[in-house]
């Protein structure tokens, strides 16, 4: 008897929260959304994106919720109007249970601004590869780019160079912007005016910026900084430079591969500089007295 008692009061009660359920949708379903809350989820950085310009899209759809029925909110073609922004990276839509819709975006956060020289466009660019065109509302202080990447060179290929030049202090100040010829020739720009860097590719930047530095201190900073306009660094334990012609103004960075008649360039072995001593030789004595010096992490 005891048993069949709690039956059935377990029975009523459950009766009782389906109809509570069933009250409660329907009385929401007649509730009007009071509010529109949009939360930018990553404002504490170079904030451009505003409440006011997520709503102006929600507008310009038709899908402005404010004193709508809440069961009229469409969450779902909002998600889809606002992912179709350039400017935004992801955006969730839903009522609260106050029924307020709230809309909680997170903004573009691009990793470079790209200027392709194949297609003639600017544009930023985030980590998934999402673009942005650039747009003279706001401006995004971030690495430039410039290259034909209209091919097989993708300019997120750059972001451990990047990676790794924003991580120290004292190459930050001096790479002014990144230039890619192609996937062999990659260079930069150095604050330092007059010519350009030639990494080649994209691997080994330790011993690469090792390079640089030395060179910098024992070379130009006695020939002087308009001496050379290319600097390359693609070839272990030297750095080749092209040497300006003192007949004619510095006008653009040089490819000897243009141009038949090439400068004179002067390959300066790390021994010359003041590392080892020993001939330059491609396996000489000096060659190994700086890999030496390099794997020890001396400057």
């Amino acid at each position: 008897m005891k048993r069949t008692v709690q039956n059935i009061i377990l029975i009523i009660l459950a009766a009782l929260l389906a109809s509570a359920v069933v009250w409660a949708n329907h009385r929401s379903r007649l509730e009007v959304c009071g509010q529109v809350d949009v939360v930018i989820l990553n404002d504490d950085s170079a904030t451009f994106v505003t409440p006011k310009g997520i709503m102006r899209e929600l507008e310009a759809y038709g899908l402005h919720p404010e004193g709508k029925l809440v069961s009229s909110i469409d969450t779902d073609s909002m998600e889809r109007v606002l992912d179709r922004c350039d400017y935004l990276e992801n955006v969730e839509c839903f009522v609260s249970n106050a029924n307020h819709l709230v809309v909680a975006a997170r903004q573009f956060m691009p990793v470079m601004r790209v200027y392709d020289r194949g297609s003639g466009t600017v544009y930023y660019v985030n980590r998934n590869g999402k673009h942005m065109l650039v747009d003279g509302r706001y401006h995004i202080d971030v690495p430039v780019v410039e290259g034909d990447f209209t091919g097989k060179f993708d300019p997120l290929r750059l972001i451990p160079l990047i990676n790794y030049v924003e991580n120290d202090t004292s190459l930050v100040g001096l790479v002014s912007m990144y230039s890619v010829r192609d996937s062999n020739n990659v260079c930069f720009v150095p604050t330092i005016c007059g010519h350009v860097v030639n990494l080649g590719r994209i691997e080994g930047l330790d011993s690469k910026f090792k390079k640089l530095k030395l060179f910098y201190d024992k070379v130009m900073s006695k020939k002087g900084w308009d001496a050379y306009t290319e600097v390359s660094l693609k070839w272990d334990y030297q750095v080749v430079a092209t040497l300006r012609s003192r007949k004619t103004p510095y006008v653009a960075p040089y490819n000897p591969a243009e141009d038949e008649q090439a400068p004179p360039i002067e390959s300066i072995a790390l021994d010359e500089m003041g590392i080892g001593t020993g001939q330059q030789t491609g396996k000489s004595e000096a060659g190994r007295v700086v890999k030496d010096a390099f794997s020890k992490g001396n400057p």
